[in-house]
């Protein structure tokens, strides 16, 4: 099996290019045109958006949360705030922040602070957006009123998802434990061999997001804390795999103990892992918990 190409950063044509697809989608928010929405989304569009509990799957899926949004808020205007494109081959990976300002039924007006990572294909020489993962910043307001923006794009004669064989499926959801068991365990050596230097969290409960650098840190002071991992589960795990680059959509259940006390907590996540010298290595990923009632 080929090796996945070495990542790139530096805001190439084709950055651009995905750049100014993520800009039409806001665009069409904002105008509230529904037939563009839909064409900037693939037919297989999968992820998760605010107000998700489950795994969205197709773009009717998507387009569900984007009436409700579009029913509840009318747009005013946004801004995105930070971005990062990362190039792997025919695969690509954006992370950004926005700020998507709106106006709600009584009139009131809103800013709502979201972060975003999406997962964008090469297709007939066009970049399509194949998956999402769109959430509120952890201190901005509640979601609540439906669901903004979450990036775009449409076709089907590129890279098509593959089916892995069962060995290498487990090894990969192996690898996906290894890095959790890791991280909560503070052992710096797996995770270094685990994580490349291009990874990036997006955690809950924390705005700032983590290099390897910051991901170590914080499972140290984990430990520090006293904290231990006494249960981990992956209830559902779906798994889209292009080349070298494998998506993994996720819930997880993780139950810690500190000072005598176990805590529980649940949510849903995005992963993304690259192969690459005969491993997969964990180059990113997501993590947000479930919506309170």
């Amino acid at each position: 099996m080929a090796e996945a190409e070495d990542v790139t950063t530096a805001l190439s044509k084709d950055g651009e290019e995905i750049l100014a697809h993520i800009h039409s989608i806001f665009q069409a928010f904002l105008r509230q045109d529904r037939d563009a929405i839909r064409r900037a989304h693939s037919a297989d569009w999968t992820g998760f958006q605010g107000p998700s509990t489950k795994i969205e799957r197709g773009i009717d899926d998507y387009m569900k949360n984007a009436e409700a949004s579009l029913q509840k808020l009318r747009g005013t205007g946004y801004e995105l705030l930070d971005t990062e494109v990362q190039l792997y081959g025919d695969m690509a990976l954006v992370y950004y922040v926005a700020r998507y300002d709106f106006k709600d039924k009584q009139g009131r007006a809103g800013s709502l602070p979201l972060r975003s990572i999406d997962v964008y294909r090469r297709e007939a020489g066009h970049w399509t957006q194949c998956g999402s993962h769109i959430t509120p910043m952890p201190t901005g307001g509640k979601w609540g009123e439906g669901s903004p923006p979450g990036p775009a794009s449409a076709t089907a004669d590129g890279p098509t998802p593959r089916e892995l064989p069962d060995p290498e499926s487990q090894e990969l959801l192996a690898a996906r434990e290894a890095v959790w068991r890791a991280w909560f365990a503070a052992d710096e050596a797996a995770l270094s061999t685990l994580i490349p230097q291009e990874t990036i969290a997006i955690d809950p409960d924390v705005a700032e997001w983590a290099d390897p650098a910051e991901i170590t840190r914080r499972a140290r002071a984990f430990a520090a804390e006293g904290g231990k991992l006494t249960r981990l589960e992956f209830p559902q795990t779906r798994i889209q795999a292009y080349g070298n680059v494998a998506i993994l959509y996720t819930q997880y259940v993780v139950e810690t103990e500190r000072g005598g006390e176990r805590r529980t907590t649940s949510g849903r996540g995005t992963e993304i892992f690259v192969r690459r010298g005969g491993r997969w290595l964990n180059s990113g990923w997501h993590l947000g918990y479930f919506p309170a009632e």
